[in-house]
This record gives C-alpha cells, structure tokens and sequence, in this order.
C-alpha cells in the first residue's frame, strides 16, 4: 500500500528531534556569525583605543603609577586600581571624540543637515563603550 504524500509530511513534521537539531545547528552558525562579524570587530575596536591611551596617559595616571612605587602592597595595589579606572574613563573619553567626529564628518556629507535618528557613530561607540566596561567589571577584584 502507498503512502499518501499527507502522512509522509505529518510524520516528518512530527519528528521534533530533527528539527530540534536543525534549530540548534542554526542558532549555533547564527551565533559564530555574529562573534565573526561584529563582536570580534568591536572587541578589537575598543581594544586599539585602550591601547592609544595605555600608551599615551594622562598626567594623572601618569602620576599615580609613579607614587605606586612609594606604596606598600595594598596601596600599590588601590592605586593601580585607580589607574584601570582612570584608563578606562580615558579611554571611554577617547570613544565619544571619536563619535562626534565621526558624525561631524556624516552631517557634512548630509545635505539635509539633520541628525539622524539611528547614528551608526553612535552605536559604534556605545557598543565599544560596552565591550570595555564588560571586560573592566570581569576584571574587577571581588
């Protein structure tokens, strides 16, 4: 006897486990595919500008890595925890400069002359903003 092309589909249809493993194999490529390109290009982003301002401090962090070698431990220890937090405040700095030239730039290219409701500057740097406060809060001594 000859199946009928209606029951073929339901019982295909009712096999949850392949489709289980279909949703997950999607979910999976789909989240490889947003870590390949986005937030592994963020990620860097934001590091490459942490790394300007490593390189190139401010004079008060500048100042407290030199009175660190005057502390003892626990206040070598405070001060190289101020100067992370005054890396990353520097670098957030660093971030929103770069967001108002880069919008700068956009509204000159505009002939309308308005701001744009969605500014891809602005969510560049928020999302830069973010990957750096979430690699300093997991760093962070609890």
């Amino acid at each position: 006897m000859e199946e009928n092309t209606v029951a073929r589909l339901t019982r295909n249809l009712q096999n949850t486990d392949t489709l289980s493993r279909e949703f997950q194999h999607l979910q999976s490529a789909l989240r490889q595919m947003v870590e390949e390109d986005y937030l592994q290009k963020i990620r860097a982003a934001a590091r490459e500008e942490q790394a300007v301002t490593v390189e190139h401090p401010s004079r008060e962090i500048t100042l407290l890595r030199a009175l660190s070698a005057f502390a003892d431990d626990r206040g070598r220890q405070q001060l190289d925890q101020a100067c992370r937090g005054l890396v990353f405040l520097q670098t957030m700095t660093r971030i929103q400069q770069g967001v108002q030239r880069s919008e700068a730039g956009l509204l000159e290219t505009r002939s309308s002359g308005g701001t744009p409701a969605f500014s891809p500057a602005r969510a560049s740097g928020l999302f830069m903003g973010l990957s750096l406060l979430s690699e300093f809060l997991s760093e962070q001594p609890r």
